[in-house]
């Protein structure tokens, strides 16, 4: 059955899995009605604030009032959901302090306020009201935002009572100046808060319309939360947040408010909204301090990116696109430490894999995705893109637990794996069938014709063709060994992207900021374009006062390596920015006699040497005839390559949103002035409440000021009850570096013992 949500009188879709319950059909409470949820009681309490029974009025602004009655909205013209939809610009958040969405509605109806949606701690999905009119929740940001709140009881002591029964964690931040601590969301919240965004900002087709429309087209252009100039989520009251645009929180809005909480993942929204995000290929720094692309933006990513870039340029051999001995290299070479899981950078199919012993070089063992996308190709007719991501120098897998912690591994050989008795496992042996031919390869697309074939190809180092999708940040393996010679082995990665088109020769967003080499056809591996030896002969040059003809590692390893100079920085980013074409090194068609041939007498004594060298590099040659056929690669393996790390910088831009400054903090006067109009607004209405309360009659300008202050009303009066003064309030894991904690920096200090309360 089709799910739905009402906006203006008529249905929008909603792609969720929990359901969804309306004002409108008698599935979940209204304010147009509140009569028919409320009981008697509680609508005379209602009554006494609002003799009129309604928590909401119409919107206004732009030479025109949205001010029909609920009745008069099933039939709304175009044109005014189309000005409705430019004059709605903000999606404002809330959490509600109670157990459940229905005690939501029953709290706001007795208190005169009101909301347009609660996600209940189920994922349960309540429209109260048409976000035609306005709520009464969000101050003076009301007449502009649609009211979303969530479901959450916030405070610890209530932990117990919680009828999401444990699903929730405990987490501090600082919102508005004060360190506060409260219960999470659920799982099916976020699932349920992100459909619902998406639902809002997504084309809509009516019947009998020959043009699609979308509910908040505004929000759609910017849907964005508050981001700072260095990249995080604004955790104070915004410099005028009426004029903000996207979505962003109660307390973005008011300075005493601090719904929806530090436990609200901002960024877990956003790219739930734009799509999964990209993911580097490891995770570096300090333990705690490190990050993935979906945590950070602005500077921070910048700075984070850096540390990327530094890691493979000081790399032994791992630069991009000139290695080692003046070859190409097709990837970069990060090292980290003894166990540091490698993740697949962007969502695809694994489609190749090898699990193989460490041979003299170091692991041979790979993980190969392929990824697409579809665009209009020259003649505006769908096409589709196909690039891979190289994972090589993977640790070769061999303990339970190691293959417990790669999914594909399970998914290629079942939950239970074990190693085949029959297979004679000889290291020795196994290591001269290296040298004296190609790999054999195993089709592992289809489990039922040869789930042998299958197990025993893994445990002996055959490379196997897979079809296992793999998801962003999912890990694919673990750090292995690599070395230019036996004795140099380090822990270290090689991360690679390539395709046989350019994937960015059309008119992507990133097109322009990339640089395009001319190709390289020669069958060798030595590079010869003169835009990439230039610059490093350049540097060699004012090193030793001549200007090599061939370069060799030690030499090419300086112009990466010396990072403070701003021209060799420069140079450095041109590199990172270069898409390259040449033919792949893992290539067994590679003619490795000419390269030696070119390079003897300076990387290598003698041709001997280098032939000596070579079977050591016979292993890692992948790309032989049977996978090129299988994955309808290029039968002469040249390719198109790409840096990776600055690939996934320009696809971070679009592919999740560009999380660059959308907002700016309110100044400390402001705040404070923010605060006392509020406050004083307050203090007004409960002085005319009270004159309601104990049956007084309001003067008609008493009665007016009592219409204006609820129009800019917020739906949560003020309770310190999370305020932390001291380490013993609650029964916390009290952690000093909360007090540098930002919201958006997941997970937060001590998660991991928070979650034991």
């Amino acid at each position: 059955m089709e799910k739905y949500i009402i906006f203006a009188g008529r249905k929008v879709p909603i792609n969720m899995n929990y359901p969804v319950l309306l004002y409108d059909n008698g599935t979940g409470p209204s304010y147009y009605h509140p009569e028919l949820t409320l009981s008697p009681e509680k609508l005379v309490q209602m009554e006494l604030l609002r003799p009129t029974r309604q928590n909401f009025c119409a919107r206004f602004g732009r030479g025109m009032s949205f001010n029909r009655t609920y009745e008069q909205l099933f039939g709304i013209t175009r044109d005014e959901i189309d000005a409705l939809g430019q004059h709605i610009c903000q999606i404002a958040i809330h959490h509600d302090v109670t157990m459940n969405a229905m005690d939501t509605f029953n709290v706001l109806c007795t208190r005169g306020l009101s909301t347009h949606f609660c996600v209940n701690y189920d994922g349960t999905l309540y429209q109260y009201m048409d976000p035609y009119h306005m709520a009464w929740a969000t101050g003076e940001n009301n007449n502009v935002s649609v009211a979303i709140d969530m479901n959450n009881p916030v405070y610890p002591e209530l932990r117990n009572e919680d009828p999401a029964n444990g699903m929730r964690d405990l987490y501090q931040g600082k919102i508005n100046g004060s360190l506060k601590t409260m219960l999470g969301y659920t799982e099916p919240q976020y699932e349920t808060i992100i459909a619902l965004i998406k639902a809002l900002i997504s084309p809509v087709l009516t019947p009998g319309e020959v043009d699609p429309w979308i509910p908040l087209p505004i929000v759609a252009e910017n849907c964005f939360p508050p981001i700072s100039e260095t990249g995080e989520v604004i955790n104070r009251l915004l410099r005028d947040s009426t004029k903000f645009r996207g979505f962003l929180g109660h307390y973005h809005c008011s300075a005493n408010k601090w719904d929806p909480g530090p436990a609200f993942d901002w960024l877990r929204v956003l790219s739930g909204i734009k799509g999964k995000r990209n993911s580097l290929p490891m995770l570096i720094g300090e333990p705690g301090e490190r990050r993935n692309l979906s945590e950070c933006g602005g500077q921070v990513l910048a700075d984070l990116l850096t540390q990327y870039y530094r890691n493979a340029e000081t790399a032994s051999g791992g630069w991009y696109p000139v290695g080692a001995n003046q070859s190409w290299h097709s990837g970069i070479h990060l090292t980290g430490e003894e166990g540091t899981p490698i993740l697949n950078m962007m969502e695809g199919t694994i489609v190749a894999v090898r699990n193989v012993r460490t041979v003299d070089l170091g692991d041979p063992s790979f993980v190969l995705v392929r990824h697409e996308r579809e665009e209009d190709d020259e003649s505006g007719n769908p096409h589709k893109v196909y690039w891979y991501s190289l994972f090589m120098h993977l640790h070769h897998m061999v303990k339970d637990e190691e293959f417990r912690a790669v999914p594909w591994v399970s998914e290629l050989l079942g939950p239970d794996i074990e190693a085949p008795d029959k297979i004679a496992y000889n290291m020795d042996a196994n290591a001269r069938n290296y040298e004296r031919g190609v790999p054999h390869v195993v089709d592992g697309t289809v489990k039922s014709k040869n789930p042998n074939d299958i197990l025993e190809g893994f445990f002996r180092g055959d490379i196997i063709l897979t079809n296992i999708p793999c998801g962003a940040g999912v890990q694919v393996g673990t750090i292995g060994v690599f070395g230019n010679t036996p004795d140099q082995l380090r822990k270290q990665v090689h991360i690679e992207v390539f395709s046989s088109e350019n994937i960015f020769q059309r008119g992507n967003a990133q097109k322009n900021s990339w640089l395009i080499i001319e190709g390289d056809s020669s069958e060798y591996s030595l590079v010869r374009v003169k835009k990439l030896l230039r610059p490093i002969r350049e540097f060699v040059q004012g090193q030793t006062g001549k200007v090599p003809t061939l370069l060799k590692s030690s030499e090419i390893g300086g112009f990466y390596g010396m990072g403070d100079k701003e021209y060799l920085s420069a140079r450095r980013d041109d590199f990172r920015r270069m898409i390259c074409y040449h033919r792949s090194e893992w290539s067994p068609l590679m003619n490795w006699t000419k390269t030696a041939i070119q390079s003897v007498g300076w990387q290598w004594e003698s041709e001997a040497s280098f032939g000596k060298w070579l079977l050591l590099w016979l292993p890692f040659q992948w790309m032989t005839k049977d996978v090129t056929t299988a994955l309808d690669l290029p039968s002469k393996h040249y390719f198109f390559t790409y840096h990776p790390i600055f690939l996934l910088e320009q696809l971070n831009q679009t592919y999740a949103g560009d999380i660059s400054q959308t907002a700016e903090e309110a100044g400390e006067y402001e705040f404070r002035d923010n605060v006392n109009e509020v406050s004083d607004r307050l203090n007004e209405l409960i002085r005319l409440n009270r004159k309601l309360e104990n049956k007084e009659e309001l003067s008609d300008a008493e009665k007016q000021r009592h219409e204006e202050l609820y129009q800019l009303m917020d739906d949560h009066l003020d309770d310190e009850r999370a305020t932390t003064e001291s380490e013993t309030r609650y029964d916390y894991f009290y952690d000093s570096r909360f007090e540098q904690w930002e919201p958006g920096e997941w997970p937060p200090p001590g998660h991991d013992d928070l979650n034991k309360i």
